[in-house]
């Protein structure tokens, strides 16, 4: 087995969920891979073999679909240029009968993190899916393009759990500062997480983001809380993100 196979299986990979729009998503989930020295896992959408049993429904090697299915056949090419791209990666296809959004929660247990695309008139399916994941999903609206000095943006109305950490290293790694916005009430505890954070990273610089204007904010990334229940103060503020946000947008569980 070669040095990027172990390193690969050492760590619990970065699945994405592959469609004909979603290029700019799994060209973040590779260097989300890269970045943290673990494998890519792309999952591509695929009629099951008549002989397949209905309940077989997990991912499969492509060698056990049919070879006509012409996404499959883009699916080979994008995870072809994702290996030119990154060559210390090891990015593997797989084939699933499910949905999707199905599929990529079947998988949440044992993944770093969760890459899929977005479509901003339907939110539902990718807040759906950050609710259940219980791992970090990164969700790219189509054809997003951002600035590489573009700062992460860090938005909460209570404690940020992870999230503060999870945005202070994605701004260590890319080498931008963090755009904190506190929309909730004066207690705290927003601001006490964030402070904690930026000292465990003394290199990102950290500013002050106001309420007004925040889907209009250049931000490379968006960080918040995963919604924890159901009246939870951050699910308004994950779908409006989602709704209006032209930049990818990250929900990262208090705990992982």
């Amino acid at each position: 087995m070669s040095t990027i196979e172990d390193a690969a299986q050492a760590a619990k990979p970065v699945v994405a969920g592959y469609d004909t729009a979603g290029g700019a998503a799994l060209g973040m989930a590779a260097d989300q891979a890269a970045a943290q020295h673990t494998g890519l896992r792309v999952l591509v959408r695929r009629g099951m073999p008549v002989w397949t049993s209905h309940l077989a429904m997990g991912v499969c090697p492509p060698a056990a679909f049919e070879d006509q299915d012409p996404a499959a056949g883009l699916a080979r090419e994008a995870v072809g240029r994702l290996r030119h791209d990154h060559p210390g990666t090891m990015v593997t296809l797989h084939g699933t009968a499910r949905s999707l959004p199905r599929a990529m929660l079947r998988e949440a247990a044992g993944a770093a993190m969760l890459v899929t695309g977005r479509d901003p008139g339907h939110p539902g399916a990718t807040s759906r899916l950050a609710g259940r994941a219980g791992c970090p999903v990164l969700s790219v609206p189509g054809g997003a393009v951002t600035a590489p000095d573009a700062p992460v943006l860090l938005v909460g109305a209570d404690a940020p759990g992870d999230a503060a950490e999870f945005a202070m290293a994605e701004a260590s790694a890319r080498g931008v500062p963090v755009l904190a916005c506190d929309l909730g009430p004066a207690t705290g505890e927003f601001a006490d997480a964030v402070v904690r954070a930026a000292d465990r990273h003394p290199s990102v610089e950290v500013y002050q983001q106001g309420r007004a204007g925040l889907t209009r904010t250049p931000a490379g990334l968006a960080v918040l809380r995963t919604p924890a229940r159901r009246r939870d103060a951050a699910w308004p503020l994950l779908t409006a993100l989602l709704r209006d946000a032209p930049y990818p947008v990250a929900t990262v569980p208090a705990t992982r």
